[in-house]
């Protein structure tokens, strides 16, 4: 989930008269609002979306996936292919999504987790832990990762987190290249204008003054580059990995057609794809699966 857009409720009760004419609109119909509902709304709604793309995926010649270059791939990549196909039956639990209990009442609209500040959010319950993220010593891999829909929204939540006083990544495509992203994360200093906040960031491995970004804002299809970003040439994984990563917040923020990351054209299937090869294997490894 994520904060909510201001005018979601409002653009969700606007659209109940209308009734859904295929398996694609019912998602996006589904979709308007979701930020609002409780776990297990969101659990349903998500893995209904996931099955979806997955189906969409392996029925398409025109789809191409990381995936599909695996017939001379090492037996580091064979682990990782397997992990993928499992990932295709993978059914999103209520415990996957974050619960206020108290606060995930409706009709309580002051509530801290129904804000529409980032910052706010964060704090109001999702963030496992202030002090960790301060003093966060984990390269690659953030421990908060925030998804959008485009650079402007990544660039708004940005300004929102810039109360936390801590560096945050930048991992959309908007004034900077993937390699700079690349150096960013492996702990590398970057060019100016790569990192926002002041101060935190735990530092990296023995006297290396560099600094380890607790938190990363993206775009699905950067993200999804800077997942895949040298993995071959690694058994650790791509430039940006979620083997330490402990909170992924999917901005339901809509846009003026009422479309959110989850649902828009240009970001849907690239989210599920990011989905299915980074966050998916990662939750089935910790589930012991």
């Amino acid at each position: 989930g994520g904060p909510p857009a201001s005018k979601s409720k409002r653009r969700k009760k606007t659209n109940d008269s209308v009734a859904p004419s295929s398996s694609k609109n019912i998602l996006i119909h589904a979709g308007r609002g979701i930020a609002n509902d409780g776990a297990e709304a969101q659990a349903v709604f998500f893995g209904t979306l996931y099955n979806h793309f997955t189906k969409l995926s392996a029925g398409s010649d025109g789809n191409i996936n990381a995936n599909d270059d695996d017939d001379d791939s090492s037996n580091k990549n064979e682990k990782h292919e397997k992990k993928v196909v499992n990932a295709e039956n993978f059914i999103f639990q209520s415990s996957n999504f974050f619960s206020s209990h108290a606060k995930e009442q409706q009709n309580d609209a002051s509530s801290n987790f129904h804000s529409s500040n980032m910052a706010t959010f964060l704090k109001s319950g999702p963030l496992p832990s202030m002090k960790r993220l301060k003093n966060w010593k984990h390269p690659n891999s953030p421990m908060v990762l925030v998804i959008t829909l485009s650079a402007r929204r990544s660039v708004e939540l940005m300004k929102q987190l810039s109360t936390l006083r801590l560096p945050i990544a930048k991992l959309f495509a908007k004034h900077m290249n993937i390699d700079d992203q690349v150096q960013l994360l492996s702990g590398g200093v970057g060019k100016k204008g790569l990192i926002s906040g002041d101060g935190g960031g735990g530092k990296g491995k023995g006297n290396s003054p560099h600094k380890c970004y607790g938190i990363g804002v993206g775009t699905p299809g950067r993200l999804l580059a800077l997942l895949n970003h040298g993995k071959n040439e690694s058994s650790y994984g791509g430039a940006l990995r979620l083997n330490h990563t402990e909170l992924i917040v999917i901005d339901c923020h809509e846009d003026s057609k009422g479309f959110n990351v989850c649902t828009m054209k240009d970001t849907s299937k690239e989210l599920m794809d990011f989905m299915k090869e980074g966050v998916v294997p990662e939750l089935s490894e910790r589930a012991g699966n």
